[in-house]
């Protein structure tokens, strides 16, 4: 069997509305990306403070997003992480700390704005980006038609894809 890491996806189990505490977590770590969520992180520090030991890391820029896995090396085990920030920093904040030994249920995350969603070809082995409403795209690798599966495949990184011919799809 083969194992492979926690993904980042529109469904993922790790994104939330509300930030919520963890009581039997050592330590709090929030790490915020988007500026335009800092009411809801100071909203989240107010309800923590006292209670648990936090720290709480603003990132100004890509630059400081892209250098976060030191400062999640050296977390304590026992830390839970949460993140606040747009789609593509949420995502490599989200990996880097998987890479660093974070699981899924040690992560909680907030997307500020879209979502992205992502289907894998299973004819041409092409990942590429779908609306979170369709639910049948073209490949633009192989320009043949997808259905888009209900299925989410890690391994993959996207939503399964399965070539079908339109020209056969009756309607009801």
């Amino acid at each position: 069997m083969v194992y492979n890491n926690p993904v980042l996806f529109d469904k993922s189990e790790t994104i939330v509305e509300k930030f919520t505490v963890r009581q039997n977590r050592r330590k709090l770590l929030i790490v915020s990306a988007e500026p335009k969520e800092a009411d809801k992180i100071k909203q989240f520090i107010d309800e923590i403070k006292g209670q648990k030991e936090y720290e709480c890391l603003v990132l100004d820029d890509e630059l400081q997003v892209k250098t976060i896995s030191e400062i999640l090396d050296r977390q304590v085990m026992g830390t839970q992480l949460y993140i606040s920030a747009r789609w593509d920093d949420a995502v490599t904040i989200f990996n880097e700390a998987i890479d660093a030994g974070f699981s899924e249920d040690e992560i909680q995350v907030h997307i500020s704005g879209e979502k992205k969603r992502y289907v894998y070809c299973i004819k041409c082995y092409h990942l590429q980006e779908a609306a979170a409403e369709e639910t049948d795209t073209i490949c633009h690798h192989c320009q043949i038609s997808l259905e888009i599966g209900p299925f989410f495949s890690r391994e993959r990184k996207g939503y399964i894809g399965y070539p079908y011919n339109p020209a056969f799809v009756t309607s009801n």
